[in-house]
């Protein structure tokens, strides 16, 4: 048994490449049209956790830091951790393993734990194959990390799996499950005094920006996602005095004003986020921000509030111009909804980003055209075309698995921009190359620059949008 109680952490995103690490969107930052570095407020608020609970925390953002593995390895030496935390993406996982094995060079007592969706559903695969990883968290990560401060024995802590040697019965051990949180305002907020906030800025406007959990859970079945599966098919929010008072705390001690609400649920309760709304304008905080929305969850009344409070942009999850694909992949909504969502949006002065997603099985030539001409007539601010990744976990992989759609050699290195899997009625290849056309047909409208340009409201702006447009180009051309 381990004599070293678990005392001190090192929580980090492990430094192979800059990924959205979050659980629902695993995608390289230069696959989206809107190429921003997001502060990892999820390790942020595990290292609140711990802190509260009395362990020192450090917490490191090895990609944004650009530091790389000599940046980790000195860490490693300087700190002397007890306990290395990983956060892992399908993508990076093979790599993101690197630094439990550096860990283990280092100190055989250090004790090394990963969190992330495709790691826990590969768990026992994992652990069998890679000693040294010792505790996969199952579930919510919060209320398991905490519990394992000051601890030397982890085998009594609930949602929690390790390998374990005992009477010649070599075996994955998988904990009791835990509930999910009732109450988010019990959570403190996350440690952004152990970022450099610096590092994470708006595209647009250069000033610091910062990501807001305000809610967790999802109603929707969506069969590409895993967001429901992971976090409850019930939406769970934090009150709007709670929020508030995060705002207010980036506002006045790190001088951050401008927010994205992380989440497809942010609009869907209209009574919880009008009070939301309504507190902040009654703060007079002078905040900027953005947040993600359902089609059929806007309306003028949300909107007015919204855009009196500080919005600026709502992203909306359209997905499809075909209803059946909306159906089939069990998005819930009709095309419809998008229309009227984006004519609100455009009422109350708000700009729109939406993300359509292609590739899953049923997509055929006549699905994408019709997808691609409803693109064109929402003529939204911002858009991305992202090619469905079949997560582990979600109906799309068993699907694409169990019908051999997917391409097991090209799984690791695909991605949103990049297909794993085909159609039953396209290729790969042609998904690619339809992605890529798609978004050089619409980037490039000289109507659409002209605008884009206009709306930037200064030249310094302007020069912004100039910038990312030149490395967006530059990264679709190689896509």
């Amino acid at each position: 048994m381990r004599t070293r109680p678990l005392k001190c952490f090192l929580i980090i995103n492990p430094p192979t490449g800059l990924y959205r690490r979050d659980d629902r969107c695993q995608s390289r930052v230069e696959d989206q049209t809107v190429e921003v570095v997001f502060a990892p407020i999820d390790l942020a608020t595990y290292a609140a956790v711990l802190r509260a609970r009395g362990a020192v925390v450090h917490l490191r953002d090895y990609p944004a830091q650009r530091t790389g593995w000599g940046g980790y390895l000195h860490d490693l030496r300087i700190l002397q951790p007890d306990a290395v935390v990983i956060k892992t993406t399908l993508a990076t996982l093979e790599a993101d393993l690197r630094a439990c094995e550096a860990a283990k060079e280092m100190s055989q007592e250090i004790v090394t734990i990963g969190v992330g969706e495709s790691l826990a559903y590969r768990r026992e695969e994992i652990l069998r194959t890679h000693p040294s990883l010792e505790i996969v968290v199952v579930g919510e990560p919060e209320a398991v990390l905490g519990d394992l401060v000051g601890l030397c024995d982890f085998s009594g802590i609930g949602g929690v799996s390790f390998w374990r040697n005992k009477e010649d019965l070599p075996r994955v051990i998988t904990t009791s499950s835990r509930p999910f949180l009732d109450d988010l305002d019990l959570l403190p907020y996350p440690a952004r005094d152990l970022l450099d906030n610096d590092l994470y800025r708006s595209p647009e406007t250069g000033n610091r920006l910062t990501v807001i959990h305000a809610h967790r859970g999802c109603p929707s079945r969506c069969i590409f996602c895993p967001a429901g599966a992971l976090s409850g098919y019930r939406v769970r929010y934090r009150s709007p005095e709670n929020v508030v008072g995060e705002i207010r705390e980036c506002v006045e001690r790190f001088g951050i004003r401008e927010f994205l609400f992380h989440g497809d649920t942010f609009t869907i309760h209209r009574k919880w986020l009008v009070e939301l709304c309504q507190r902040i304008v009654e703060a007079k905080l002078d905040i900027r921000w953005g947040c993600n929305s359902r089609v059929d969850t806007m309306d003028d009344e949300r909107a007015e509030w919204m855009k009196r409070a500080g919005c600026w942009v709502v992203a909306f999850g359209v997905e499809s111009g075909s209803q059946e694909m909306l159906d089939k992949m069990k998005k819930g909504a009709r095309v419809e909804a998008a229309r009227q969502a984006v004519a609100v949006c455009r009422r109350h002065g708000l700009r729109t980003h939406a993300f359509y997603v292609i590739g899953l099985p049923w997509e055929s030539a006549a699905t994408l055209e019709a997808t691609f001409r409803l693109a064109r007539e929402l003529d939204t601010d911002f858009f991305d075309f992202n090619i469905a990744y079949p997560l582990p976990g979600t109906e799309f992989y068993e699907i694409a698995r169990s019908e051999g759609l997917l391409e097991e050699a090209e799984y690791p290195k695909a991605g949103y921009a990049r297909a794993a899997a085909r159609t039953f009625h396209l290729s790969r290849d042609e998904l690619n190359k339809w992605r890529r056309r798609a978004l050089l047909r619409l980037s490039l409208r000289p109507y659409y620059i002209a605008r884009t340009l206009f709306r930037a409201g200064s030249p310094r702006r302007a020069v912004r949008y100039l910038g990312a447009a030149a490395r967006r180009l530059s990264h679709i051309l190689r896509s």
